[in-house]
């Protein structure tokens, strides 16, 4: 419908009226893989050169291909890291914080999250350095371990006071 409706129209307007738009994941995987398919063909014509101009407008980033546990930053850090992670499915997410002895001090619950990165400080999964009762722990390394559907991995970081 917005290709449709701006057909013929200059693509300088196609950014602005992308960011109002609502995509589910299954139709963000389709407009990435028909930019796949036009991208892969050298010989475009001028309707198929803007039709993956505007796709690339609609979807400016692409999602991951696969789940994937970030390091933090800052490591080594004091008080305070936040945990990036990507997405390749839709997933309710929940990053576990362990102590060196394997305990868990600290349960965040993301909810239910749609693909994509979570990379920025405002969409990573941000620790203060406290446990689940508002203690702030000491210095040492912790284990940070994210679940996200059938997804888990484990990485390393290190608090310094």
């Amino acid at each position: 419908m917005l290709v449709a409706g701006n057909f013929g129209q200059s693509l300088l307007a196609a950014p602005a009226m992308a960011a109002k738009i609502e995509l589910s994941t299954e139709q963000k995987h389709h407009i990435a893989s028909a930019i796949d398919q036009l991208e892969s063909n050298p010989d475009r014509s001028t309707a198929e050169e803007m039709s993956l101009n505007i796709l690339q407008a609609i979807l400016p980033e692409r999602l991951p291909t696969q789940t994937r546990l970030l390091a933090n930053y800052p490591n080594p850090f004091n008080p305070e890291t936040w945990i990036p992670f990507q997405l390749s499915q839709d997933a309710e997410v929940r990053l576990t914080i362990y102590n060196v002895t394997g305990n868990a001090i600290r349960q965040m619950q993301s909810g239910h999250l749609t693909a994509g990165s979570y990379i920025q400080t405002e969409k990573a999964i941000y620790w203060d350095g406290k446990t689940d009762t508002g203690e702030q722990v000491s210095s040492g390394t912790y284990f940070y371990q994210l679940q996200a559907g059938a997804y888990t991995e484990t990485r390393k970081m290190v608090i310094l006071k």
